[in-house]
């Protein structure tokens, strides 16, 4: 009795499980279909949107590029006492000497504003605002990539969570079958049509196929909880998937997937984009070799009260305007070594973007691989089942008529279900296998649905 227990124990936690999570979110479409998926995680996935921050951050640093170009003004104030106020001595000569003549004030309160406009800063502030516009784009790209990244991960866990359903269905029927089996083999028993042992062999393979379901059903919890992740739903949230149409796509052959991948992969997008940024930031650093010209304007008042009004010795307020050429001469090969340090990112990064596309293409085979031998594999599976079937089929009525062994029917049983499980496999391993083609193209594929 406790063995029977035992065995009704999984459909009452496929009630429970199916009961999780009624109270869904509103805005959160039931059924959800893999594109609805797809985009209710790119709207609310926080990994993702924290992605838009970094782009904001990579247009301030533009900003603040652009603001160099602009005049700076500065405004100042000081507060000076001195110990002792200023004095000259002054001689005439063959004539008298006045000593201790105060010429300056003994506090003194400073107001100041200087401006200062940029000239000619030697190509360094434009390669440095080019560099920032370059960097701008660098995070758009992996902001592509971050969604590529996210939309592929929704479509696979999405596609896992139907099959893992699929299995644990598969599961659950084999789990029933074997118990009529195992009810027949005791009922043939206690008739004395059977022997013992068939009995014992119902019961092994019946807490076989009661293990597999519990994995199935375990698996499929953590399915679940992977794709709420995802959408950033509660984990124990359950969420009803609408499913997928069988189909079998069009798709190019492996040198168009290349080329569609060097023109779409955001990554291969931006290391281009960085040679471009690190030739503006090696100008920038040649910058130094060059003058640095600047205009300046000055105001400022001078008094002993606090608002510079009050000074007898001197006018109380002054401006100047002027040009100022700065030049560094020497200092130490500083400019030199900026200018290899650049040089030498260069060539790096040239050489990683050779290796990148190498890396691409052989993702792009392997995927197509993939691809390729998850189609085979569909009709070969579509083709075991139908034999498992009728294999079940004749066996059992072998048994029947006492031409087969009860050994022989569990094994058709647990062959029938291997071969379903390995066509739902087959099925959704297809749909993975086109989703990590199409992420490693970088985008849809054209056309591809036949």
């Amino acid at each position: 009795m406790k063995r029977l227990n035992v065995y009704f124990l999984l459909p009452g936690l496929l009630v429970l499980f199916t009961m999780w999570g009624q109270a869904a979110r509103a805005e959160l479409p039931q059924p959800l279909g893999k594109d609805a998926a797809v985009e209710y995680a790119l709207a609310h996935n926080r990994a993702y949107r924290a992605v838009f921050e970094d782009v904001s951050v990579s247009g301030e640093k533009v900003n603040q590029a652009l603001a160099d170009f602009f005049p700076k003004v500065d405004a100042s104030y000081a507060f000076t006492r001195l110990n002792e106020q200023p004095f000259v001595t002054l001689t005439i000569p063959n004539s008298a000497t006045f000593s201790n003549i105060p010429f300056s004030i003994q506090t003194i309160n400073r107001w100041e504003v200087d401006l200062v406009q940029p000239l000619f800063t030697g190509f360094g502030l434009e390669s440095q605002y080019k560099a920032s516009k370059v960097g701008l784009k660098i995070s758009k790209y992996q902001l592509e990539q971050a969604r590529l990244d996210l939309t592929r991960d929704v479509q696979v866990a999405y596609l896992q969570t139907l099959l893992g359903t699929k299995l644990l269905e598969v599961a659950h029927e084999n789990t029933a079958s074997l118990e009529v089996q195992k009810k027949n083999a005791e009922a043939g028993y206690q008739q004395g049509v059977a022997a013992k042992n068939d009995v014992l062999k119902a019961d092994v393979a019946l807490a076989e196929a009661v293990q597999r379901e519990r994995n199935s059903f375990k698996q499929l919890v953590i399915l679940r909880s992977n794709l709420n992740q995802l959408m950033d739903v509660d984990l124990q949230e359950k969420v009803d998937l609408s499913g997928i149409q069988e189909q079998i796509y069009k798709v190019p052959d492996l040198y168009q997937l290349y080329t569609a991948a060097e023109e779409k992969r955001p990554e291969y997008l931006a290391v281009q984009e960085s040679i471009r940024q690190a030739q503006y930031s090696k100008t920038a650093a040649r910058s130094r070799y060059y003058p640095h010209v600047s205009a300046f304007a000055q105001f400022y008042r001078e008094g002993e009260d606090f608002s510079g009004d009050n000074n007898p010795y001197t006018n109380n307020e002054n401006a100047s305007v002027g040009v100022r050429v700065d030049w560094n001469l020497f200092e130490g090969g500083k400019t030199r070594s900026s200018e290899l340090e650049w040089e030498y990112r260069l060539r790096g990064i040239e050489k990683r973007k050779e290796d990148l596309l190498q890396k691409i293409q052989l993702q792009v085979k392997n995927a197509l691989e993939q691809l390729k031998v998850a189609e085979a594999n569909i009709e070969t599976a579509r083709v075991s089942v139908e034999q498992a079937e009728e294999n079940d089929r004749i066996t059992t009525l072998q048994y029947k008529e006492q031409i087969a062994i009860f050994l022989e029917v569990l094994n058709a049983q647990v062959f029938l279900a291997q071969t379903r499980a390995d066509f739902n496999q087959a099925l959704y391993g297809y749909e993975i296998a086109r989703a990590e083609l199409e992420r490693a193209i970088g985008g849809p594929i054209e056309n591809s649905q036949q």
